[in-house]
Parts: C-alpha cells; structure tokens; sequence
C-alpha cells in the first residue's frame, strides 16, 4: 500500500492546521496510507517506506522553526532519492521556512514539488482549501 507521511513543527498550531487539512485531502483516497505527526513525536520508521513526503515548518525569527532541525538531521541518515517531497508551512512576515525546507529536501535527493504551499499568518478558508487538495493529488498519484 502506498504511503504518505506528514510530519510538521508548528509554534502557534497554524501549520498543525496545515498538516491536518493535507493528511485530510489525503485521506480521501483508497488505499493510502497517511501518517500525521508532529516533528517531535516523528521517527524515522514514519517515513522510511513512504513514497511521499509533506514537511511542514513554520518561520521564527527569519529562519525554520528550530523544532524541525531533529527530525531533519535523522531524516538525512534515510535513502530518499526519488521520493516526492513538498513542503508547507504559516509565515508572518519573511517566510523562510518552506523554502530551508525545499532546499534540504533536494539535497536529499527528492523529487520536491514546487513552489510548496505557504499560508500568512492564520491560514484562511482558501489556504486549507489549497493544503486539502494538494494532500488528496499526491495520495492520487501514489495510486495511479
């Protein structure tokens, strides 16, 4: 079965909310498996097997949450050529964020799609719009 794995660090919950509106388009479709976490409670056994990968991070003084930088470092101990990555992720002013994540997961050798999804400040209606259906298109790719 194929899987996709969502894992997130979200200081104030707006990226949490990200996440769960992408592992909820996800979950639309049969015969994926969706696993949601957050960073800290994230292992490498959640993304070892899967063949996409959502990362979510939000920005915090002009940078990544430093939430995120954990599960980065394992995430670079796994073999993830090839595998599809986007990232998303709630900003204030700068954002940041989505793009640090873009980068590492090229560096990891991912097929990263761009530009990932960002929201400012409290992600609207059309935001979780947005995440919802980007979470259901890369569960619809998995199976197709």
């Amino acid at each position: 079965m194929p899987k996709m794995a969502i894992i997130y660090a979200s200081g104030l919950g707006r990226t949490k909310t990200m996440a769960e509106a992408i592992s909820n388009g996800a979950m639309t479709i049969p015969g994926v498996e969706v696993v949601l976490k957050d960073a800290y409670d994230a292992s490498l056994e959640d993304v070892k097997d899967a063949q996409a990968i959502a990362l979510g991070g939000s920005t915090y003084n002009y940078k990544l949450i430093k939430a995120m930088d954990p599960f980065l470092k394992e995430l670079a101990k796994l073999d993830l050529k090839g595998r599809i990555g986007v990232a998303f992720g709630s900003f204030g002013w700068s954002g940041e964020g989505v793009p640090t994540l873009i980068i590492r997961m090229k560096s990891f050798g991912m097929k990263v799609i761009e530009p990932g999804t960002t929201a400012v400040q409290v992600p609207t209606k059309e935001d979780i719009e947005k995440c919802f259906l980007l979470g259901r298109n890369i569960a619809l790719g998995l199976v197709n």
